[in-house]
């Protein structure tokens, strides 16, 4: 049994103003934006926000799809634009391309059926807070994991659309083309979780990668060969069995 932890989340990269925690330290899950403007997916006007009135745009004020620098200031277009929901919560469902820096290939040697795969990324701790801490925001148990790289053009199409949730899928759907030939689509199933309150996992350092898991976590989630730095594009393997994981987290939870 194994736990896997992967960076997956909007940033300064991507969406502004950058994520934070609200005064009662709750986490507003945004996702980042699609990269596609033809998919099937929600957008940032559809997107209802957990902790108050209103949808995503209340808190979305600039997107840059492409983590390029182009930014999108207009709310209009801000509002009709489609969000990349990766990971969904609800329907439990996650992918990641193989090539190119994406998860996939450590999602597919690192876990199967009764892992957990974890997902952290950068927020800040209020306003005035400079600094992205990364956090645990979430987790869904491995139910299956399907590998689609190995597939042709028509069949990779056919058995993409097998996942009607997911966000390449709804790329797919929308745009009549999937932008990743490589996919690697996680089923999950329960125990899984969006985290109201999440887990801080990282402390500032002063070279890059400039945050690292701090001694906290390291220990109480048995990270796998101990303390290391963090940035989104690090998957954090735990030493720790589904049932570990969970209860670590709900005592966590507990504390307050």
């Amino acid at each position: 049994m194994s736990v896997l932890l992967v960076g997956v989340g909007a940033d300064g990269d991507h969406v502004m103003p950058e994520l934070q925690l609200d005064q009662q330290g709750r986490f507003e899950y945004i996702p980042i934006p699609d990269t596609e403007e033809d998919t099937a997916s929600l957008t940032y006007g559809d997107w209802e926000l957990d902790y108050q009135d209103g949808t995503a745009t209340n808190r979305v004020k600039k997107i840059c799809p492409y983590g390029d620098g182009n930014w999108i200031t207009d709310q209009e277009t801000i509002a009709e634009y489609p969000v990349h929901h990766d990971p969904n919560f609800e329907a439990l469902t996650f992918a990641d391309k193989k090539s190119d820096g994406g998860k996939g290939s450590q999602i597919k040697s690192k876990l199967k059926s009764g892992d957990v795969l974890g997902f952290y990324t950068g927020i800040k701790r209020g306003p005035d807070d400079s600094d992205l801490q990364r956090y645990l925001y979430g987790y869904m148990t491995v139910n299956d994991i399907h590998d689609l790289s190995d597939l042709n053009n028509g069949g990779y199409h056919d058995r993409l659309r097998e996942f009607p949730e997911n966000a390449h899928t709804k790329r797919l759907i929308g745009a009549g083309e999937p932008k990743h030939e490589d996919i690697v689509i996680v089923d999950g199933c329960e125990p899984a979780e969006k985290l109201t309150y999440p887990i801080r996992m990282s402390e500032r350092i002063d070279e890059p990668p400039w945050y690292k898991i701090t001694d906290e976590f390291a220990s109480r989630f048995a990270v796998q060969n101990g303390l290391k730095g963090i940035c989104r594009k690090f998957p954090v393997e735990l030493q720790l069995a589904q049932s570990e994981f969970i209860e670590r987290v709900d005592y966590i939870r507990q504390q307050g």
